[in-house]
């Protein structure tokens, strides 16, 4: 027998019973009318029998619907329209992070409460309901219906809201007032109060469980206050049902939910249904509290208030607590026989505060500019802390030799050779099984839309060209921080004069990825050489970048590929730390909000665009997918290959955000010589032109600058050399480089070009150059430009084509310009022939 039939036939649910009447589309057309009163045309809508309970090879797949039987779409990978909505009982359940997970939900869709056939067709007919009961499990809510019950089934415990309304699921509420519904009951299982053998045994917080129990309490109070509706809560009272002998307390989890004991205790079924349609006893199958005003009794029910009525309460019934040191609400303590108290043996304060070598800290929470808490430490006096704690306080707190910095977000660990780690764990853990991008849509739709599907490449030496686009290179940036967050990797800017772009939604996806480990800053900050707050960090974000220091830009710089750095806080002496910063910057100052040079490879520069849709709870689906993006990552294989020690290979980088911003924090001086010698080569179809600095200094800028600042722009800036002459065995012959003159030589005296040296020998010599030039002249008495040749002797430096004209400038020659380069024996180049199709 299945695992499916076996839950069926112990459930007693029968294939005529497992049906739901569901609304399908056909293909037919059929008219009807809209709110306007206009007929309109649309896709005939049919009711057809659906099984609600199938058998599938994980174990049992439930199908979930809204109470007007509608059907519930998800997105999914092979379908273009998505998928019905369904869950997964697994047969076997899949452990995660300790725990036993029996069901699978699908992710980033929400959660869903589940209807059984009844409890719709009291909706559908409006039939008065007294009293709803809610209650956590899909099989549960349908037996309690098989009875004659009015359950609906929620997912979990925490998924008795709709997330993005912070409401109550609007179907539940529908239920709620169509059928005139009194008293509402939220029902849990009979071991929400109970000590598990997993807590006692791993050192967990007895206090969670019961708490975590009690806040739905609460939460459910709080989601109904507005209505005119009693509200209680139940849970199965095991104990009394061992007390009555209906079984033995090795028996416990067969009476723990609603379908156990309905199922197990079959022969007492009508006494079950009737106590659990009742609030007016407190002695039988169910321990009942009214919470309309007020939740005192719960918590001590729950026995939350004091340790010693917790403990008392619970070690009779698990006798292994008794001389055991537990944790209640984050103290450890020991029941102390003789005193009759239960002694503090780790005060829970104690975890906020460390030592290290002669100073103590304390872990605070400080909002930052987008009402994020960050997790921070600062510094507090001894003083301070036995005022607050009492003076036997600080025997308790953790004590280490030194701080350290060790990023690791697989295995981390907080204390290493008794120092303490700066870093911070995650947040989130990635989900145990594969996942796909389909699996976090929203994720990679928001880093499409930041970094686009632009394409990149770069060609080395003998190798072929190797392409990546845009969405390659962020998708490794961001697995190389998760899986090796030592690595050195580049300055992100995200620029754009627009807003509503997604740029600090990026800043706020890294804080959740990232958790602790990145820091949202000022351009203050970053000047300030107070840095405690952000030097610890992986990633640190400045937000609104204007930076204007040279200074603050070299610090960036340096600080994006240094091994180490000093951690400097008010009032105390710095601590050399090992540094991993990646730096992101966000601006809306596209032109001029840091100053580049071409030779600068550290930034990867992103213009982003406009949303096109807003998603207000674009934070909320990140939340949600971060776990299976998480996993995405561990499984992906890299892209790209590391080709520098910022990862990337630096043409990758060169977006034209980058060269907009180069050509902008150019000088202006080399932005006139850029311009006049690339207009000079598109004019003339020239491959090189020779020019000393006297000619430039007149013939660009008229002597206006001072020639040494000419000079070393164009020594500097541009890297442009003088022509050089060599002697090659007493024969002077002129050569663009010393490695044209050893190839020269080398051929010449039949050696290897390392030995074709000695042969050579670099002179300084005035050589005879010239350039051309353009000069108003009159003809027939009209004014026109005329190109002449202008031949002078003197130390000309060698402008090149290939330094002033890119791959996308127009090259293309007029007819006098070949003609006259013709006539003057100038070197020629090939001719850009441009295809006037787009194709």
């Amino acid at each position: 027998m299945t695992y499916f039939q076996k839950r069926m036939d112990e459930l007693g649910i029968t294939p005529d019973i497992n049906t739901i009447n569901i609304q399908t589309s056909t293909q037919e057309y059929e008219d009807f009318i809209d709110s306007d009163g206009v007929i309109r045309k649309r896709h005939k809508i049919i009711y057809k029998d659906e099984p609600i309970f199938k058998e599938v090879p994980e174990g049992i797949e439930i199908m979930v619907y809204t109470i007007d039987r509608n059907r519930i779409y998800h997105r999914n990978e092979n379908s273009r329209w998505g998928k019905f909505y369904s869950i997964i009982r697994y047969e076997n359940p899949v452990a995660k992070n300790g725990q036993l997970i029996k069901y699978r939900l699908p992710k980033g869709n929400g959660t869903f409460p589940f209807f059984s056939p009844p409890l719709i067709k009291k909706y559908v007919d409006g039939t008065d309901i007294h009293t709803l009961i809610l209650t956590e499990g899909y099989f549960k809510a349908f037996k309690g219906c098989m009875h004659n019950l009015n359950v609906v089934g929620l997912s979990s415990i925490t998924h008795m809201k709709d997330a993005e309304k912070n409401a109550i699921h609007q179907d539940i509420m529908n239920l709620i007032r169509k059928c005139n519904v009194q008293r509402i009951i939220w029902l849990t299982d009979g071991d929400c109060i109970d000590i598990t053998n997993k807590e006692l045994v791993d050192g967990i917080d007895l206090y969670k469980k019961p708490n975590g129990f009690f806040n739905t309490i609460s939460t459910f109070k709080n989601l109904l206050d507005d209505l005119d509706i009693e509200k209680w809560f139940f849970h199965i009272d095991i104990d009394n049902i061992i007390d009555r002998g209906f079984i033995s307390n090795t028996e416990r989890d067969k009476v723990k939910g609603l379908d156990d004991l309905l199922v197990n205790l079959d022969n007492m079924q009508s006494e079950i249904i009737s106590d659990l349609s009742s609030v007016a006893k407190n002695d039988g199958f169910f321990k009942k509290f009214n919470v309309s005003y007020g939740l005192s009794k719960i918590r001590s029910h729950f026995h939350l208030i004091d340790v010693k009525d917790f403990y008392l309460y619970h070690v009779d019934k698990r006798p292994e607590l008794k001389d055991k040191e537990f944790i209640f609400n984050g103290t450890r303590y020991r029941y102390n026989e003789e005193t009759d108290e239960c002694d503090v043996k780790i005060p829970g304060d104690a975890n906020l505060y460390f030592r290290v070598a002669d100073n103590y800290f304390k872990f605070i929470q400080v909002p930052n500019q987008y009402q994020q808490l960050e997790r921070v430490f600062h510094e507090r006096k001894k003083t301070t802390i036995i005022d607050d704690h009492g003076k036997n306080f600080t025997k308790y707190i953790p004590k280490f030799e030194a701080f350290c910095n060790v990023p690791d977000h697989v295995n981390f660990q907080q204390i290493t050779n008794n120092c303490f780690n700066v870093y911070s764990p995650l947040d989130f853990e990635p989900e145990d099984e594969d996942c796909t991008v389909n699996d976090c849509p929203t994720i990679i739709s928001f880093l499409n839309h930041i970094f686009g599907d632009r394409k990149c490449s770069y060609k080395e030496p003998g190798k072929e060209r190797v392409e990546h686009s845009n969405i390659d290179i962020i998708l490794d940036y961001l697995q190389l921080i998760y899986q090796q967050p030592w690595r050195k990797l580049p300055i992100i800017c995200l620029v754009s004069k627009e807003n509503n772009t997604g740029k600090s939604t990026f800043a706020n996806f890294l804080r959740l990825m990232l958790g602790a480990n990145v820091a949202i800053v000022g351009n203050a900050d970053l000047a300030n050489d107070f840095n405690a707050h952000w030097a610890t960090k992986n990633v640190v974000i400045c937000d609104e970048t204007k930076i204007d220091k040279q200074h603050v830009i070299e610090k960036i710089k340096s600080l994006s590929t240094a091994k180490k750095i000093f951690m400097n806080a008010k009032g105390r002496g710095q601590v050399e730390l090992d540094c991993f910063l990646k730096f992101v910057l966000i601006t809306n100052n596209e032109d001029n909000f840091i100053t580049l040079s071409s030779e600068d490879i550290r930034y990867w520069i992103i213009k982003v665009p406009q949303l096109k849709n807003d998603n207000p709870n674009i934070l909320e689906k990140f939340v949600d997918e971060m776990p299976a993006f998480l996993s995405f990552l561990s499984k992906r294989s890299i892209a790209t290959e590391q080709k520098g020690r910022m990862w990337f290979h630096p043409e990758l980088l060169k977006t034209e955000a980058f060269k907009k911003i180069v050509n902008y924090s150019m000088p202006v001086v080399e932005k006139e010589i850029r311009h006049f010698f690339k207009e000079m080569f598109l004019d003339t179809g020239l491959t090189e032109i020779r020019m000393t600095l006297k000619d430039v200094h007149k013939q660009v800028f008229n002597n206006k600058y001072e020639k040494i600042y000419v000079k070393r722009i164009i020594d500097d800036n541009l890297k442009v050399e003088p022509v050089c002459v060599y002697k090659v065995n007493d024969i002077e012959v002129e050569y663009n480089t010393m490695e044209e003159a050893i190839a020269v030589a080398a051929v010449k005296f039949n050696v290897e070009n390392i030995f074709a040296t000695k042969y050579i020998k670099k002179i300084s010599k005035v050589l005879r150059y010239s350039y051309p030039k353009w000069e108003e002249v009159y003809k027939d008495n009209k004014k026109q430009m005329e190109r002449f040749e202008v031949t002078d002797i003197g130390r000309p430096y060698l402008f090149k084509r290939s330094v002033f004209i890119g791959a996308n400038d127009i090259v293309s020659m007029s007819d006098e310009a070949k003609f006259t380069n013709e006539m003057l024996g100038a070197p020629k180049i090939e001719e850009k022939k441009e295809n006037p199709l787009p194709f």
